[in-house]
């Protein structure tokens, strides 16, 4: 299951009811670039819809959002859409990319069983 928004302030309706369907479902939850409902800055409301969601995995476009810290499952960074000068002239923290690799998993943090479930799903969504 993916969802995909943005936000700035409390979550609204409708999605208060997705964003709390997040935090209660079994299935694992692949979060692109920042997990629903989250902060980019300050990472999970303190309250309400998503104050308690934290999906099996999440992949940082590009670049690790300051969020990050605090995500709790695995994480990993996708993509190579940055020249070298332009990730300098900005300071971002550009993983070393393996051979033609688009990705890259950075420390793991959560449960390997969750995350494992998370990989299963999107090899079976053909992501």
């Amino acid at each position: 299951m993916y969802v995909g928004f943005s936000f700035t302030g409390e979550v609204r309706d409708p999605f208060r009811s997705v964003v709390s369907a997040l935090e209660t479902t079994e299935i694992p939850i692949l979060a692109v670039d920042a997990p629903s409902s989250w902060n980019i800055e300050d990472g999970p409301p303190s309250s309400g819809p998503g104050a308690k969601y934290n999906p099996e995995a999440l992949i940082s476009l590009t670049a690790a959002k300051p969020l990050v810290k605090f995500f709790e499952g695995r994480h990993f960074i996708g993509g190579r859409f940055l020249p070298p000068s332009v990730a300098e002239k900005y300071d971002l923290d550009i993983p070393d990319y393996q051979g033609d690799d688009q990705i890259v998993e950075t420390a793991q943090t959560g449960q390997k069983s969750k995350a494992e479930k998370v990989l299963k799903m999107a090899e079976r969504q053909d992501m």
